[in-house]
Protein backbone atom coordinates (compact mmCIF):
# COMPACT_ATOMS: atom_id res chain seq x y z
CA UNK A 1 0.00 0.00 0.00
CA UNK A 2 2.76 2.66 -1.21
CA UNK A 3 5.69 3.34 -3.16
CA UNK A 4 9.16 4.81 -4.76
CA UNK A 5 11.84 3.89 -5.66
CA UNK A 6 15.17 4.44 -8.15
CA UNK A 7 14.74 3.59 -11.69
CA UNK A 8 17.26 1.16 -12.85
CA UNK A 9 17.86 0.84 -16.82
CA UNK A 10 19.44 -2.55 -17.85
CA UNK A 11 19.50 -4.05 -20.76
CA UNK A 12 20.12 -7.69 -20.46
CA UNK A 13 22.01 -9.74 -22.77
CA UNK A 14 19.69 -12.00 -25.23
CA UNK A 15 20.13 -15.51 -24.02
CA UNK A 16 20.75 -15.04 -20.25
CA UNK A 17 21.79 -18.62 -18.01
CA UNK A 18 18.31 -20.36 -17.34
CA UNK A 19 18.25 -23.83 -15.43
CA UNK A 20 14.35 -24.54 -15.26
CA UNK A 21 12.34 -26.27 -17.89
CA UNK A 22 14.13 -28.93 -19.54
CA UNK A 23 14.57 -27.36 -23.07
CA UNK A 24 17.82 -28.42 -23.62
CA UNK A 25 20.29 -25.04 -23.70
CA UNK A 26 22.98 -24.81 -25.95
CA UNK A 27 25.96 -22.69 -23.74
CA UNK A 28 28.07 -20.25 -25.87
CA UNK A 29 25.86 -19.25 -28.33
CA UNK A 30 23.12 -16.77 -28.70
CA UNK A 31 20.85 -15.33 -31.73
CA UNK A 32 21.92 -11.71 -33.19
CA UNK A 33 18.77 -12.26 -35.71
CA UNK A 34 17.07 -14.03 -37.69
CA UNK A 35 15.98 -13.26 -41.66
CA UNK A 36 12.63 -15.71 -42.75
CA UNK A 37 12.50 -15.70 -46.75
CA UNK A 38 9.14 -17.71 -47.15
CA UNK A 39 7.24 -18.45 -50.20
CA UNK A 40 3.89 -19.28 -50.39
CA UNK A 41 1.33 -20.49 -53.02
CA UNK A 42 -2.30 -21.39 -53.89
CA UNK A 43 -1.57 -24.20 -55.73
CA UNK A 44 -0.33 -26.24 -52.52
CA UNK A 45 0.36 -26.01 -48.82
CA UNK A 46 4.02 -26.67 -49.64
CA UNK A 47 6.08 -23.25 -48.11
CA UNK A 48 9.80 -22.67 -49.40
CA UNK A 49 12.07 -21.44 -46.66
CA UNK A 50 15.44 -19.85 -46.64
CA UNK A 51 16.62 -19.19 -43.25
CA UNK A 52 19.17 -16.97 -42.71
CA UNK A 53 20.45 -16.92 -38.89
CA UNK A 54 23.65 -14.81 -37.17
CA UNK A 55 25.07 -16.73 -34.31
CA UNK A 56 26.64 -14.50 -31.27
CA UNK A 57 29.23 -16.61 -29.61
CA UNK A 58 29.54 -16.04 -25.90
CA UNK A 59 32.02 -18.38 -25.30
CA UNK A 60 35.07 -19.69 -27.48
CA UNK A 61 35.34 -23.71 -28.77
CA UNK A 62 31.62 -23.77 -30.21
CA UNK A 63 32.09 -26.29 -32.60
CA UNK A 64 28.32 -26.96 -34.13
CA UNK A 65 24.45 -24.83 -33.78
CA UNK A 66 21.70 -26.78 -33.12
CA UNK A 67 18.36 -25.37 -34.53
CA UNK A 68 14.69 -27.10 -33.66
CA UNK A 69 13.30 -27.99 -37.19
CA UNK A 70 10.33 -30.33 -37.29
CA UNK A 71 11.00 -33.05 -40.02
CA UNK A 72 9.24 -34.83 -42.62
CA UNK A 73 7.28 -37.74 -41.77
CA UNK A 74 5.00 -39.79 -44.41
CA UNK A 75 2.86 -41.06 -41.51
CA UNK A 76 0.88 -38.72 -38.45
CA UNK A 77 2.89 -38.75 -35.76
CA UNK A 78 1.83 -40.17 -32.17
CA UNK A 79 0.88 -37.02 -30.35
CA UNK A 80 3.22 -38.11 -27.57
CA UNK A 81 7.13 -38.33 -27.57
CA UNK A 82 8.40 -41.96 -27.15
CA UNK A 83 9.70 -40.15 -23.30
CA UNK A 84 6.27 -39.14 -22.63
CA UNK A 85 5.57 -35.38 -23.46
CA UNK A 86 3.68 -33.72 -26.27
CA UNK A 87 5.33 -33.82 -29.39
CA UNK A 88 4.90 -30.23 -30.71
CA UNK A 89 5.50 -31.62 -34.57
CA UNK A 90 2.68 -33.59 -34.58
CA UNK A 91 -0.52 -32.47 -36.02
CA UNK A 92 -3.17 -31.67 -33.51
CA UNK A 93 -5.70 -34.73 -33.62
CA UNK A 94 -9.75 -33.77 -35.66
CA UNK A 95 -12.00 -31.86 -33.89
CA UNK A 96 -15.01 -30.01 -35.17
CA UNK A 97 -14.26 -29.43 -38.64
CA UNK A 98 -10.70 -30.10 -38.30
CA UNK A 99 -9.45 -33.11 -39.99
CA UNK A 100 -7.63 -36.17 -38.80
CA UNK A 101 -3.61 -36.54 -38.77
CA UNK A 102 -2.59 -37.38 -42.96
CA UNK A 103 1.00 -37.53 -42.66
CA UNK A 104 3.11 -36.04 -45.41
CA UNK A 105 3.76 -33.09 -43.13
CA UNK A 106 6.70 -31.53 -41.57
CA UNK A 107 10.44 -29.95 -43.36
CA UNK A 108 12.86 -31.68 -45.45
CA UNK A 109 16.57 -29.54 -45.50
CA UNK A 110 18.12 -29.44 -48.83
CA UNK A 111 21.13 -27.38 -48.25
CA UNK A 112 22.87 -25.27 -45.07
CA UNK A 113 25.07 -23.04 -46.52
CA UNK A 114 27.84 -20.13 -45.08
CA UNK A 115 29.73 -17.35 -46.40
CA UNK A 116 32.31 -20.04 -48.14
CA UNK A 117 29.91 -22.61 -49.55
CA UNK A 118 28.16 -25.60 -48.37
CA UNK A 119 28.27 -26.38 -44.76
CA UNK A 120 27.88 -29.90 -43.24
CA UNK A 121 24.60 -30.63 -41.20
CA UNK A 122 22.12 -33.44 -40.18
CA UNK A 123 18.86 -32.92 -39.70
CA UNK A 124 17.86 -35.97 -36.92
CA UNK A 125 15.04 -35.79 -33.85
CA UNK A 126 13.66 -32.48 -35.09
CA UNK A 127 17.33 -30.25 -34.61
CA UNK A 128 19.32 -29.33 -37.52
CA UNK A 129 22.65 -29.85 -36.31
CA UNK A 130 25.09 -27.62 -38.84
CA UNK A 131 28.93 -27.83 -38.33
CA UNK A 132 30.57 -24.60 -38.18
CA UNK A 133 33.55 -24.16 -40.55
CA UNK A 134 35.40 -23.38 -37.36
CA UNK A 135 35.88 -23.48 -33.69
CA UNK A 136 34.28 -19.91 -32.39
CA UNK A 137 35.92 -17.46 -30.27
CA UNK A 138 34.17 -15.20 -27.89
CA UNK A 139 32.82 -12.86 -29.48
CA UNK A 140 32.52 -13.81 -32.78
CA UNK A 141 29.68 -13.48 -35.68
CA UNK A 142 28.84 -16.08 -37.81
CA UNK A 143 26.27 -15.60 -40.40
CA UNK A 144 24.64 -18.81 -42.63
CA UNK A 145 21.69 -19.85 -44.08
CA UNK A 146 19.37 -22.99 -43.99
CA UNK A 147 16.52 -23.96 -46.98
CA UNK A 148 14.05 -25.74 -46.89
CA UNK A 149 10.64 -26.87 -47.46
CA UNK A 150 7.06 -28.59 -46.70
CA UNK A 151 3.98 -28.17 -44.97
CA UNK A 152 3.78 -27.50 -41.77
CA UNK A 153 2.41 -30.05 -39.39
CA UNK A 154 0.85 -27.05 -37.03
CA UNK A 155 2.23 -23.83 -36.25
CA UNK A 156 1.24 -22.20 -39.49
CA UNK A 157 -2.37 -23.22 -40.38
CA UNK A 158 -2.93 -23.28 -43.54
CA UNK A 159 -6.55 -23.13 -44.77
CA UNK A 160 -9.46 -21.60 -45.24
CA UNK A 161 -11.21 -19.30 -42.49
CA UNK A 162 -14.65 -19.10 -41.82
CA UNK A 163 -15.78 -17.09 -44.58
CA UNK A 164 -14.01 -19.75 -47.04
CA UNK A 165 -11.15 -17.73 -47.83
CA UNK A 166 -7.56 -19.16 -48.10
CA UNK A 167 -5.42 -18.00 -45.36
CA UNK A 168 -1.74 -18.37 -43.76
CA UNK A 169 -1.74 -18.19 -40.03
CA UNK A 170 0.60 -18.02 -37.45
CA UNK A 171 0.34 -19.65 -33.96
CA UNK A 172 3.59 -20.96 -32.63
CA UNK A 173 2.54 -20.65 -28.91
CA UNK A 174 4.21 -21.70 -26.62
CA UNK A 175 6.73 -24.03 -28.86
CA UNK A 176 5.47 -24.73 -32.22
CA UNK A 177 7.31 -22.09 -34.13
CA UNK A 178 9.78 -24.98 -35.32
CA UNK A 179 6.81 -26.28 -37.36
CA UNK A 180 8.22 -23.60 -39.93
CA UNK A 181 10.99 -21.76 -38.37
CA UNK A 182 14.24 -22.89 -37.97
CA UNK A 183 15.26 -21.41 -34.97
CA UNK A 184 16.14 -22.02 -31.11
CA UNK A 185 12.75 -22.15 -30.43
CA UNK A 186 12.72 -21.54 -26.28
CA UNK A 187 11.78 -17.79 -24.97
CA UNK A 188 14.83 -17.29 -23.64
CA UNK A 189 16.35 -16.65 -27.26
CA UNK A 190 14.85 -13.42 -28.26
CA UNK A 191 16.60 -11.98 -31.37
CA UNK A 192 15.51 -8.98 -34.19
CA UNK A 193 13.87 -10.94 -37.02
CA UNK A 194 13.00 -9.83 -40.90
CA UNK A 195 9.74 -11.61 -41.93
CA UNK A 196 10.11 -12.17 -45.88
CA UNK A 197 6.77 -13.66 -47.78
CA UNK A 198 6.16 -13.65 -51.81
CA UNK A 199 2.77 -14.62 -52.10
CA UNK A 200 -0.14 -14.35 -54.90
CA UNK A 201 -0.93 -10.29 -55.08
CA UNK A 202 -4.80 -10.84 -54.01
CA UNK A 203 -3.73 -11.21 -50.49
CA UNK A 204 -1.98 -8.53 -47.90
CA UNK A 205 0.64 -9.90 -45.58
CA UNK A 206 1.14 -9.09 -41.97
CA UNK A 207 4.09 -9.77 -39.47
CA UNK A 208 5.85 -8.28 -37.09
CA UNK A 209 7.68 -4.71 -37.16
CA UNK A 210 7.41 -1.88 -40.27
CA UNK A 211 6.63 -2.84 -43.88
CA UNK A 212 9.91 -1.43 -45.33
CA UNK A 213 9.51 -3.08 -48.81
CA UNK A 214 6.21 -4.42 -51.14
CA UNK A 215 7.10 -4.86 -54.64
CA UNK A 216 5.07 -6.69 -57.27
CA UNK A 217 6.46 -9.74 -59.53
CA UNK A 218 5.66 -11.11 -62.42
CA UNK A 219 3.23 -13.72 -62.24
CA UNK A 220 0.65 -12.41 -59.92
CA UNK A 221 2.87 -12.44 -57.28
CA UNK A 222 4.15 -10.14 -54.41
CA UNK A 223 7.06 -9.38 -52.49
CA UNK A 224 5.95 -8.01 -49.09
CA UNK A 225 8.90 -7.62 -46.41
CA UNK A 226 8.70 -6.42 -42.58
CA UNK A 227 11.20 -5.99 -40.12
CA UNK A 228 11.37 -6.00 -36.47
CA UNK A 229 14.32 -4.42 -34.81
CA UNK A 230 13.54 -5.05 -31.33
CA UNK A 231 14.45 -8.78 -30.09
CA UNK A 232 11.57 -11.17 -29.69
CA UNK A 233 11.03 -14.83 -29.08
CA UNK A 234 10.08 -17.52 -31.56
CA UNK A 235 6.79 -17.70 -30.12
CA UNK A 236 6.27 -14.09 -30.82
CA UNK A 237 6.91 -14.08 -34.44
CA UNK A 238 3.70 -13.43 -36.42
CA UNK A 239 2.59 -13.89 -39.84
CA UNK A 240 -0.64 -13.73 -41.51
CA UNK A 241 -1.31 -13.58 -44.94
CA UNK A 242 -5.20 -13.41 -46.12
CA UNK A 243 -7.48 -11.00 -47.69
CA UNK A 244 -7.61 -8.26 -45.31
CA UNK A 245 -9.68 -4.98 -44.96
CA UNK A 246 -6.94 -2.55 -43.35
CA UNK A 247 -7.25 0.61 -40.98
CA UNK A 248 -4.32 2.73 -40.25
CA UNK A 249 -6.20 4.88 -37.19
CA UNK A 250 -3.44 6.97 -35.45
CA UNK A 251 -0.90 6.46 -33.14
CA UNK A 252 0.45 7.21 -30.13
CA UNK A 253 4.27 8.87 -29.49
CA UNK A 254 4.84 7.70 -33.44
CA UNK A 255 3.90 4.25 -32.93
CA UNK A 256 1.55 3.20 -35.46
CA UNK A 257 -2.23 1.78 -35.24
CA UNK A 258 -3.91 -0.22 -37.77
CA UNK A 259 -6.32 -3.21 -37.95
CA UNK A 260 -6.41 -6.00 -40.58
CA UNK A 261 -9.60 -7.88 -40.54
CA UNK A 262 -12.06 -9.67 -42.53
CA UNK A 263 -13.59 -7.41 -45.22
CA UNK A 264 -17.14 -9.07 -43.96
CA UNK A 265 -16.88 -8.09 -40.48
CA UNK A 266 -14.89 -4.82 -41.15
CA UNK A 267 -17.36 -2.37 -39.52
CA UNK A 268 -17.18 -4.74 -36.46
CA UNK A 269 -13.39 -5.05 -36.43
CA UNK A 270 -12.62 -1.49 -37.05
CA UNK A 271 -15.42 0.26 -34.27
CA UNK A 272 -14.04 -2.04 -31.80
CA UNK A 273 -9.90 -1.22 -31.95
CA UNK A 274 -10.80 2.40 -32.70
CA UNK A 275 -12.61 2.79 -29.92
CA UNK A 276 -10.26 1.43 -27.09
CA UNK A 277 -6.14 1.11 -28.26
CA UNK A 278 -5.36 4.82 -27.88
CA UNK A 279 -6.61 4.83 -24.07
CA UNK A 280 -5.33 0.95 -23.27
CA UNK A 281 -2.20 2.32 -24.76
CA UNK A 282 -1.95 5.34 -22.99
CA UNK A 283 -2.72 3.54 -19.55
CA UNK A 284 0.14 0.95 -19.79
CA UNK A 285 2.58 3.26 -21.25
CA UNK A 286 1.93 5.98 -18.10
CA UNK A 287 2.04 3.39 -15.60
CA UNK A 288 4.79 1.20 -16.72
CA UNK A 289 7.02 2.39 -19.28
CA UNK A 290 6.77 3.16 -23.11
CA UNK A 291 5.50 0.67 -25.82
CA UNK A 292 8.54 -1.74 -26.98
CA UNK A 293 7.66 -1.93 -30.46
CA UNK A 294 7.19 0.14 -33.25
CA UNK A 295 3.50 -0.64 -34.38
CA UNK A 296 0.50 -2.02 -33.29
CA UNK A 297 -1.49 -4.19 -35.53
CA UNK A 298 -5.06 -5.75 -34.47
CA UNK A 299 -5.51 -9.27 -36.63
CA UNK A 300 -8.29 -11.01 -37.04
CA UNK A 301 -6.92 -14.62 -37.50
CA UNK A 302 -8.18 -17.60 -38.75
CA UNK A 303 -7.53 -20.73 -35.84
CA UNK A 304 -7.07 -18.51 -33.28
CA UNK A 305 -9.44 -18.21 -30.20
CA UNK A 306 -9.72 -15.39 -28.08
CA UNK A 307 -6.53 -13.73 -28.54
CA UNK A 308 -2.79 -14.01 -29.56
CA UNK A 309 -0.29 -11.49 -27.86
CA UNK A 310 2.47 -11.81 -31.04
CA UNK A 311 4.79 -8.74 -30.63
CA UNK A 312 3.09 -5.84 -32.26
CA UNK A 313 0.85 -7.83 -34.12
CA UNK A 314 -2.11 -9.14 -31.74
CA UNK A 315 -3.90 -12.07 -33.40
CA UNK A 316 -8.03 -12.13 -32.55
CA UNK A 317 -10.39 -15.45 -32.98
CA UNK A 318 -13.96 -13.02 -31.95
CA UNK A 319 -17.54 -13.01 -32.40
CA UNK A 320 -18.86 -11.01 -35.26
CA UNK A 321 -20.18 -8.30 -33.18
CA UNK A 322 -16.19 -7.54 -32.63
CA UNK A 323 -13.47 -7.97 -29.89
CA UNK A 324 -14.73 -6.89 -26.13
CA UNK A 325 -12.48 -4.29 -24.37
CA UNK A 326 -11.22 -6.36 -21.66
CA UNK A 327 -9.83 -8.90 -24.85
CA UNK A 328 -8.16 -5.92 -26.07
CA UNK A 329 -6.90 -4.47 -23.02
CA UNK A 330 -5.22 -8.01 -22.09
CA UNK A 331 -3.52 -8.47 -24.75
CA UNK A 332 -2.67 -5.18 -25.09
CA UNK A 333 -1.22 -5.72 -21.56
CA UNK A 334 1.14 -8.75 -23.03
CA UNK A 335 3.20 -5.99 -25.29
CA UNK A 336 4.72 -5.12 -22.01
CA UNK A 337 4.49 -8.32 -19.95
CA UNK A 338 5.57 -11.24 -21.93
CA UNK A 339 6.35 -9.61 -25.09
CA UNK A 340 8.94 -6.66 -24.11
CA UNK A 341 9.64 -8.59 -20.60
CA UNK A 342 9.38 -12.71 -21.59
CA UNK A 343 10.14 -14.88 -18.83
CA UNK A 344 13.42 -16.72 -19.12
CA UNK A 345 11.61 -20.18 -18.39
CA UNK A 346 8.16 -21.62 -19.31
CA UNK A 347 8.09 -22.82 -15.63
CA UNK A 348 7.83 -18.79 -15.17
CA UNK A 349 4.78 -18.44 -17.72
CA UNK A 350 2.62 -16.54 -14.85
CA UNK A 351 4.77 -13.73 -15.42
CA UNK A 352 3.13 -13.25 -18.85
CA UNK A 353 -0.39 -14.11 -18.04
CA UNK A 354 -0.76 -13.61 -14.50
CA UNK A 355 0.50 -10.05 -15.13
CA UNK A 356 -2.30 -9.62 -18.39
CA UNK A 357 -4.89 -10.88 -16.85
CA UNK A 358 -4.09 -8.02 -13.81
CA UNK A 359 -3.30 -5.42 -15.74
CA UNK A 360 -6.61 -5.66 -17.43
CA UNK A 361 -8.03 -5.65 -14.45
CA UNK A 362 -6.03 -2.21 -13.65
CA UNK A 363 -7.38 -0.81 -16.91
CA UNK A 364 -11.02 -1.58 -15.72
CA UNK A 365 -9.93 0.41 -12.17
CA UNK A 366 -8.83 3.05 -13.81
CA UNK A 367 -11.23 3.38 -16.55
CA UNK A 368 -14.62 2.00 -14.51
CA UNK A 369 -13.55 2.80 -10.97
CA UNK A 370 -12.75 1.03 -8.17
CA UNK A 371 -16.04 -1.32 -7.19
CA UNK A 372 -15.99 -2.97 -11.17
CA UNK A 373 -12.37 -3.22 -10.12
CA UNK A 374 -12.62 -5.53 -7.27
CA UNK A 375 -15.46 -7.38 -8.74
CA UNK A 376 -13.22 -8.43 -11.35
CA UNK A 377 -10.74 -9.93 -8.58
CA UNK A 378 -12.85 -11.07 -6.04
CA UNK A 379 -14.08 -13.27 -9.63
CA UNK A 380 -10.90 -13.98 -10.91
CA UNK A 381 -9.64 -14.77 -7.03
CA UNK A 382 -12.62 -17.31 -6.72
CA UNK A 383 -11.65 -19.02 -9.94
CA UNK A 384 -8.09 -19.35 -9.00
CA UNK A 385 -8.88 -20.63 -5.08
CA UNK A 386 -11.68 -23.03 -6.83
CA UNK A 387 -9.10 -24.63 -8.79
CA UNK A 388 -6.22 -24.70 -5.93
CA UNK A 389 -8.50 -26.03 -3.29
CA UNK A 390 -9.53 -28.82 -5.57
CA UNK A 391 -5.88 -29.33 -6.86
CA UNK A 392 -3.82 -28.52 -3.65
CA UNK A 393 -0.51 -30.17 -5.58
CA UNK A 394 -0.81 -28.20 -8.54
CA UNK A 395 1.58 -24.81 -8.10
CA UNK A 396 1.74 -21.52 -10.06
CA UNK A 397 5.49 -21.99 -10.77
CA UNK A 398 6.48 -24.71 -12.34
CA UNK A 399 9.10 -27.06 -11.55
CA UNK A 400 11.39 -28.21 -14.04
CA UNK A 401 8.53 -28.54 -17.02
CA UNK A 402 8.97 -31.29 -19.02
CA UNK A 403 5.99 -31.02 -21.12
CA UNK A 404 6.17 -27.64 -22.59
CA UNK A 405 2.53 -28.41 -23.94
CA UNK A 406 1.08 -28.75 -20.51
CA UNK A 407 2.08 -25.59 -19.58
CA UNK A 408 -0.85 -23.60 -18.66
CA UNK A 409 -2.89 -27.11 -18.41
CA UNK A 410 -3.55 -25.56 -15.05
CA UNK A 411 -4.84 -22.30 -16.31
CA UNK A 412 -6.96 -20.85 -13.61
CA UNK A 413 -4.07 -20.85 -11.24
CA UNK A 414 -1.51 -19.10 -14.35
CA UNK A 415 -4.01 -16.50 -15.24
CA UNK A 416 -6.58 -15.84 -12.17
CA UNK A 417 -4.49 -16.76 -9.87
CA UNK A 418 -1.14 -14.86 -11.08
CA UNK A 419 -3.45 -12.29 -11.16
CA UNK A 420 -4.13 -12.54 -7.33
CA UNK A 421 -0.72 -13.06 -6.36
CA UNK A 422 0.11 -9.34 -8.02
CA UNK A 423 -2.73 -8.35 -6.19
CA UNK A 424 -1.58 -10.01 -3.16
CA UNK A 425 2.00 -8.40 -3.52
CA UNK A 426 0.15 -4.80 -3.74
CA UNK A 427 -1.82 -5.04 -0.80
CA UNK A 428 1.06 -6.22 1.29
CA UNK A 429 3.98 -3.71 0.02
CA UNK A 430 1.31 -0.86 -0.82
CA UNK A 431 0.01 0.69 -4.28
CA UNK A 432 2.77 3.16 -4.26
CA UNK A 433 5.81 0.83 -3.91
CA UNK A 434 3.79 -1.93 -6.50
CA UNK A 435 3.75 0.55 -9.02
CA UNK A 436 6.86 1.94 -8.53
CA UNK A 437 8.42 -1.98 -8.31
CA UNK A 438 6.76 -2.63 -11.87
CA UNK A 439 8.19 0.60 -13.54
CA UNK A 440 11.70 -0.87 -12.16
CA UNK A 441 11.11 -4.30 -13.53
CA UNK A 442 9.90 -3.39 -16.88
CA UNK A 443 12.73 -0.79 -17.30
CA UNK A 444 15.56 -3.44 -15.93
CA UNK A 445 14.22 -6.78 -18.48
CA UNK A 446 12.79 -4.36 -21.43
CA UNK A 447 13.55 -6.54 -24.63
CA UNK A 448 15.16 -9.22 -22.60
CA UNK A 449 14.10 -12.17 -20.34
CA UNK A 450 13.28 -11.94 -16.38
CA UNK A 451 12.58 -14.80 -13.78
CA UNK A 452 10.23 -14.83 -10.52
CA UNK A 453 13.04 -14.54 -8.70
CA UNK A 454 13.78 -11.02 -10.55
CA UNK A 455 10.64 -9.75 -9.36
CA UNK A 456 10.98 -10.81 -6.23
CA UNK A 457 14.46 -8.45 -6.08
CA UNK A 458 12.96 -5.48 -7.52
CA UNK A 459 9.94 -5.81 -5.47
CA UNK A 460 12.32 -6.04 -2.47
CA UNK A 461 14.15 -3.17 -3.44
CA UNK A 462 11.12 -0.78 -4.17
CA UNK A 463 10.56 -1.74 -0.19
CA UNK A 464 14.11 -0.62 0.93
CA UNK A 465 13.58 2.26 -0.82
CA UNK A 466 10.23 3.52 0.12
CA UNK A 467 11.61 3.23 4.24
CA UNK A 468 9.26 3.57 6.69
CA UNK A 469 6.25 3.47 3.80
CA UNK A 470 6.83 -0.24 3.24
CA UNK A 471 6.36 -3.34 6.09
CA UNK A 472 8.82 -4.66 7.30
CA UNK A 473 7.60 -7.70 5.51
CA UNK A 474 8.14 -6.63 2.34
CA UNK A 475 11.78 -6.04 2.72
CA UNK A 476 11.75 -9.69 2.43
CA UNK A 477 9.22 -11.60 0.02
CA UNK A 478 10.76 -14.70 -0.15
CA UNK A 479 8.45 -16.09 2.23
CA UNK A 480 5.54 -14.36 0.20
CA UNK A 481 6.52 -15.56 -3.30
CA UNK A 482 6.96 -19.17 -2.03
CA UNK A 483 4.01 -19.26 -0.09
CA UNK A 484 1.84 -18.07 -3.07
CA UNK A 485 3.63 -19.45 -6.00
CA UNK A 486 5.22 -22.42 -4.72
CA UNK A 487 2.88 -23.85 -2.37
CA UNK A 488 -0.07 -25.92 -3.32
CA UNK A 489 -3.46 -24.93 -2.58
CA UNK A 490 -4.82 -22.00 -0.68
CA UNK A 491 -4.83 -20.20 3.22
CA UNK A 492 -7.92 -21.38 4.51
CA UNK A 493 -9.59 -19.36 7.37
CA UNK A 494 -11.95 -19.97 9.74
CA UNK A 495 -12.95 -16.79 11.91
CA UNK A 496 -15.15 -15.73 14.66
CA UNK A 497 -15.23 -12.22 16.63
CA UNK A 498 -17.13 -10.43 19.65
CA UNK A 499 -17.30 -7.82 21.82
CA UNK A 500 -16.07 -6.84 24.96
CA UNK A 501 -18.41 -4.30 26.58
CA UNK A 502 -16.11 -4.03 29.26
CA UNK A 503 -12.88 -3.27 27.13
CA UNK A 504 -14.35 -2.00 24.72
CA UNK A 505 -12.43 -4.60 22.45
CA UNK A 506 -13.31 -7.01 19.32
CA UNK A 507 -11.95 -10.32 20.27
CA UNK A 508 -11.06 -11.66 16.88
CA UNK A 509 -9.59 -15.47 16.84
CA UNK A 510 -8.51 -16.98 13.32
CA UNK A 511 -7.61 -20.43 12.97
CA UNK A 512 -5.78 -21.84 9.93
CA UNK A 513 -7.36 -24.56 8.54
CA UNK A 514 -5.60 -25.59 4.81
CA UNK A 515 -3.39 -28.62 5.17
CA UNK A 516 -1.05 -27.38 3.03
CA UNK A 517 1.22 -25.90 5.54
CA UNK A 518 0.84 -22.87 7.68
CA UNK A 519 1.18 -19.27 6.32
CA UNK A 520 1.95 -15.54 7.08
CA UNK A 521 -0.08 -12.80 6.13
CA UNK A 522 -1.16 -9.56 7.28
CA UNK A 523 -4.75 -9.70 6.74
CA UNK A 524 -7.28 -6.37 6.96
CA UNK A 525 -10.03 -5.89 9.34
CA UNK A 526 -13.21 -3.80 8.68
CA UNK A 527 -15.01 -2.20 11.37
CA UNK A 528 -18.16 -0.89 10.72
CA UNK A 529 -20.05 0.43 13.66
CA UNK A 530 -23.10 3.21 13.86
CA UNK A 531 -20.32 5.62 13.82
CA UNK A 532 -18.97 4.59 10.85
CA UNK A 533 -16.15 1.76 9.54
CA UNK A 534 -12.10 1.90 9.95
CA UNK A 535 -9.67 -0.87 8.99
CA UNK A 536 -7.24 -2.61 10.81
CA UNK A 537 -4.70 -4.86 9.86
CA UNK A 538 -3.79 -8.32 11.87
CA UNK A 539 -0.32 -10.27 11.18
CA UNK A 540 -1.47 -13.64 10.68
CA UNK A 541 1.68 -16.19 11.54
CA UNK A 542 0.21 -18.95 13.60
CA UNK A 543 -2.23 -22.02 13.38
CA UNK A 544 -4.46 -20.04 15.77
CA UNK A 545 -4.56 -16.37 17.04
CA UNK A 546 -6.50 -13.95 19.42
CA UNK A 547 -6.27 -10.36 18.04
CA UNK A 548 -7.90 -7.40 20.23
CA UNK A 549 -9.37 -4.33 18.35
CA UNK A 550 -10.53 -1.12 19.90
CA UNK A 551 -13.71 -0.09 19.50
CA UNK A 552 -16.22 2.45 21.27
CA UNK A 553 -18.87 0.66 20.60
CA UNK A 554 -20.23 -2.72 19.66
CA UNK A 555 -19.67 -3.32 15.87
CA UNK A 556 -22.71 -3.89 12.96
CA UNK A 557 -20.19 -6.18 11.15
CA UNK A 558 -16.85 -7.27 10.83
CA UNK A 559 -15.43 -8.22 7.52
CA UNK A 560 -12.01 -9.76 6.75
CA UNK A 561 -9.93 -8.68 3.91
CA UNK A 562 -12.55 -6.19 2.54
CA UNK A 563 -10.23 -5.40 -0.49
CA UNK A 564 -9.68 -9.02 -1.21
CA UNK A 565 -5.53 -8.43 -0.90
CA UNK A 566 -5.24 -11.81 -0.17
CA UNK A 567 -5.60 -15.26 -1.78
CA UNK A 568 -7.72 -17.20 1.01
CA UNK A 569 -10.77 -18.60 1.54
CA UNK A 570 -12.10 -17.60 4.90
CA UNK A 571 -15.56 -17.82 6.75
CA UNK A 572 -16.59 -15.25 10.06
CA UNK A 573 -18.93 -15.81 12.93
CA UNK A 574 -20.13 -13.72 14.94
CA UNK A 575 -20.18 -15.19 18.82
CA UNK A 576 -22.67 -14.03 21.27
Amino acid sequence: MRSVLIAALFLATVAPAAVADTYPRQPGVSIAGYTFDITLTDASDVIDVRATITIAFTAADVKAVELDLCQFSEAPRPSKTPAGPGDPCAEPPARGNRPAPTGGKGMTVSMVTGPDGALAFTHQNDRVRVTLPRASAAGDRFTFTVAYRGIPATGLLIGNNKYGDRSFTSNSWPDKARNHLASIDHPSFKAPVTTIVTAPAHYQVISNGLMTQEIDLPDNLRRTTWVQSVPISTWLMSLAVAPYAVDYFGGYHGVQFSSWVYPQERDAGYDAFRAHTRSIMEFFSDRIGPYAYEKLAHVQANGVGGGMELASSIFYGYPETGPSRQLIAHEMAHQWFGNAVTEADWDDVWLSEGFATYFALLYTEFKDGRDAFLEGVRRAKQQALDFALRNPGSTIVHDNLADIGTVIDNGAQIYQGGAQVLHNIRGVVGTETFWTAIRTYYARHLNSTATTDDLRRTFEAACVAAGDACPDEGEDLAWLFDQLLKGGGALEIDAAWTYDASTKQIVLTLKQTQTTGLRRMPIEVQVSTDDGSSLHVVQLTDASQEFRIQAASAPVDVVLDPNAWVFMRSAIARVN
